[in-house]
């Protein structure tokens, strides 16, 4: 049986599908992250090797059968990071096929549009990627935290829910349920924050491992749900932040009739304030959009691209003359 394989890579997720040249899906596996943005390209090689060994093994594919695979990856910003992991993907899959490596928002607005329009991502990170019908592309956000990037995202929550808890210790803020149900939920993880210097371990970690461990939007929407003003603040924040990444990319696109603008992520997608409230701001500033939640995962939105590319449906994205 003939296929092709569509890959998310994510900060935090590797998820791998197939399908076959009907676009029926075969099979999805979920593996360890692996970003050239996060670690060496020597282990994203192992990992990228591990994640398509298991996924191929599991459903009994033949490598030899694949007949393209697209990859959607986070930090895929230029021609040369494209050429970097398109080479990696290359020789640690073990397969003949086309490789085609693009950001993961362009990937995300293929599953959402079919590649015309704009797709706001608010998950690990986030960032705006859009398209007008003239095929111009626009993209913004995605910008590293060391430069407050990154903002209205899931790891710009939990900073910004850590950084209340700085104020609370400083006196500069009064504890409210937010601060208490933060605490609690520290504890849970095995953190005890009782001083400033507890609180800077935990920016220690941070810095090292990045804030995967944490968890907290979901602390921060329980509080705004129950009534606590400064979690419904910083969730009326993350909303317009987002806001801000949509405008950015719609100011700078020509869009010549109503326009989809497609939201990804679970810091917004999970998170009914959030999307609420962004769906909200859009309609006030942009009353020809649409704002929506996609049907398909990223995954199977490389596989819907992939089909395409072999089928020259798509002029906005080929692979390497030399692959073909």
């Amino acid at each position: 049986m003939k296929y092709v394989i569509g890959i998310d890579s994510g900060g935090t997720k590797f998820l791998i599908k197939a399908a076959d040249t009907e676009g029926r899906i075969i099979g999805s596996y979920t593996g360890a992250p692996a970003s050239l943005n996060r670690m060496e390209k020597k282990m994203m090689t192992e990992r990228i090797e591990e994640n398509i060994n298991r996924f191929i093994e599991m459903f009994s594919l033949k490598r030899e059968n694949c007949q393209a695979l697209v990859c959607g990856a986070a930090g895929v910003d230029s021609e040369e990071s494209r050429q970097k992991n398109e080479d990696i993907y290359k020789n640690a899959s073990g397969m003949e096929c086309p490789v085609l490596c693009i950001n993961d928002a362009e990937v995300a607005l293929y599953a959402v549009t079919g590649g015309i329009g704009v797709i706001v991502i608010s998950g690990t990170g986030s960032i705006a990627f859009g398209r007008d019908q003239s095929g111009k592309t626009w993209r913004c956000g995605g910008w590293p935290l060391c430069i407050f990037g990154d903002e209205g995202s899931g790891t710009w929550l939990n900073l910004k829910a850590l950084e209340y808890v700085s104020h609370v210790i400083d006196a500069r803020e009064k504890p409210t349920l937010l601060y208490q149900l933060l605490i609690e939920e520290m504890k849970r993880i095995g953190i005890e924050i009782n001083t400033a210097d507890d609180l800077i371990a935990v920016c220690r970690r941070i810095e090292n491992e990045g804030s995967g461990f944490l968890h907290l939007a979901p602390i921060v929407f329980e509080a705004a749900g129950r009534g606590d003003i400064y979690a419904e603040n910083l969730l009326e924040k993350e909303a317009e932040h987002t806001l801000f990444l949509a405008d950015g990319v719609l100011k700078n696109l020509n869009f010549k009739k109503d326009v989809i603008v497609g939201v990804w992520g679970s810091a917004i997608v999970k998170n009914p304030i959030h999307y609420r409230r962004f769906s909200e701001l859009m309609s006030i500033r942009y009353p020809n959009v649409r704002v929506t939640i996609p049907e398909k995962d990223a995954a199977e939105g490389a596989c819907s691209l992939a089909l395409d590319l072999l089928k020259g449906k798509t002029p906005f994205y080929h692979f390497n003359e030399n692959d073909i």
